[in-house]
This record gives C-alpha cells, structure tokens and sequence, in this order.
C-alpha cells in the first residue's frame, strides 16, 4: 500500500474515532444509554481496527505505529508522534472497556467516567501538540520550550479529573438561601416521604424507587435502559451530590419525569438529607 493511501485511510480512521468519541462523551446520560453504548462500542472498534490498519501497512508508513522514544531524530519521525498515540490508544480502550463491564461491575463506573474525563484532554492536548508540530521551524523553536509544561498540564489534568468535590454542605446551603425566609431546616423525614411517594406523572416512573429500589444503599436500574445505578446514599456512594451543577441538573430532570413538576429549594435540601442519613 502506497503512502497516499495510507494517508487517507488514516484520515478516515481519525475522523471515525473522534466521532465516536465526540457521541459517547456528549451523551453519557441515562435518557440517551442506548447512544451512548454504541458510540462506545465504536471506539473500542475503531481502536482494533488501528491495530488491524498497523500491520496491513508499510512498516514505516502513515499507518505504523511505533515504538515511543526518546531520542529526538533528524531526520525522523518526531517522537510525540508515537507517545501520544499509545496514551490515547491505550487509555481510550481501557475507558471502553471499563464501560462495557461497567453494566455487569458497577463498581468500574468510577473510573470510567474518570477515565474518559481524562481521555478528553488527553485528545486537546494531542491536536495541541500536532498543530505545534506542523508549525514552522522558528514557532516551533520558541515553543520546544514549552514541551515541559504541556505535559505537567496533563499530568495534573488526568488526576484532577478523579477528584471528588466534597460540596454537600454548600449545596445544601444554596437551598436553604432559596428556601426563603419561613425556612426552619431540612428534614430526613420528608425526604424519605418525597423518595417513597407514588406519583401519576409518568407510569413508567412511578416513584424514586422505581429505579433507586426501596433501599437506596443498593445499587438500582434504570427502568427504561436496563442501566444498573449506583446507590444513591451517601453512606454507600460517597461521592453523591457532591458536583452542584450535576445535583441540579439531575432534580431538573428527575422531579419532572416522577412528579410531574419541579422540586422546590426545600424538597431538594430534604431529599439529599434523608439520603445523608441512610
């Protein structure tokens, strides 16, 4: 195969992968599942269908993939070619695969979705470092420098992407604020009332507990995809309303496909206590 081709089919390849990525990234949702296991299932297919593209191809050809170094060869390839392919290779299909067996292991759901966190910055950092390449000899001259800190970026960006934010306090504070001037406090025992009751909105979502079970320290499933939940209580899942701009949007959508209308400020704060307390 000659190196044109070899191009193109590399091109494709690229295009097919950041596709897949692009869908499985945006729609890691329980209303869009479905989407979101193909696209994922695309991924880890595109990565094998890499590999499969290597070995059809000319041993120093568009589609080689080499082994990193560190030797900086003139002429040559440039060595972040190959570094940055095998992090993503391998960190993208180890996000893939994590999310394949998330379903029958919930406990990989974690790393997953922290994984993928960090293959997206990975991703920027490599259409960074390609645009840097194909830069002229003098930007890149000034920019050689700056190698070093690109890959601390990473380095602190892929950890960052685990942290768990510890904000259940301020977010409950928030509510509160909202609650208005008649607010006394929050009550486990209305949120229990709230997770149990039995609503008319929607029948296949009858109740919290219709996905969540009856004991939200177990894991639930999602009543529509099948999905499996991890628990909603904060004694079995720790890191539970802990992303304020996730709690939100998570009572936004889930008030109004069981009740029928919104949570108010206070409902919110006594459901989140009630799920401190369990």
């Amino acid at each position: 195969m000659n190196a044109r081709w070899e191009f193109r089919l590399l091109r494709l390849w690229h295009a097919a992968l950041a596709g897949g990525f692009l869908v499985a990234y945006v729609t890691a949702d329980e209303d869009t599942y479905a989407m979101h296991v193909f696209a994922g299932y695309w991924v880890v297919g595109a990565i094998l269908l890499r590999l499969a593209l290597a070995m059809i191809g000319s041993a120093t050809g568009p589609l080689a993939i080499h082994k990193p170094r560190l030797a900086w060869a003139k002429p040559g390839r440039n060595p972040l070619f190959a570094w940055m392919a095998a992090v993503l290779l391998v960190g993208m299909v180890v996000a893939g695969v994590t999310g394949i067996a998330a379903d029958a292991l919930p406990a990989l759901e974690d790393l997953h979705e922290g994984l993928a966190e960090a293959s997206l910055w990975l991703v920027l950092a490599h259409a960074a470092i390609i645009a840097w390449i194909f830069q002229g000899r003098r930007v890149r001259e000034l920019l050689k420098g700056s190698a070093a800190a690109l890959l601390v970026i990473i380095l602190l960006a892929v950890p960052a992407a685990f942290a768990a934010d510890a904000a259940r306090d301020v977010i409950k504070a928030g509510y509160a604020r909202q609650a208005g001037p008649g607010f006394s406090g929050f009550s486990a025992e209305r949120g229990r009332a709230l997770f149990e009751s039995k609503n008319t909105a929607s029948p296949d979502y009858a109740s919290c507990t219709t996905c969540h079970t009856s004991d939200p320290t177990r894991y639930g499933q999602h009543a529509k995809t099948g999905r499996s939940i991890q628990p909603v209580a904060v004694s079995a899942n720790p890191k539970r309303f802990t992303d304020a701009a996730k709690v939100e949007e998570r009572f936004d959508r889930d008030c109004q496909t069981v009740l029928g209308r919104a949570c108010s400020a206070t409902e919110k704060g006594d459901y989140i206590a009630y799920m401190e307390s369990k």
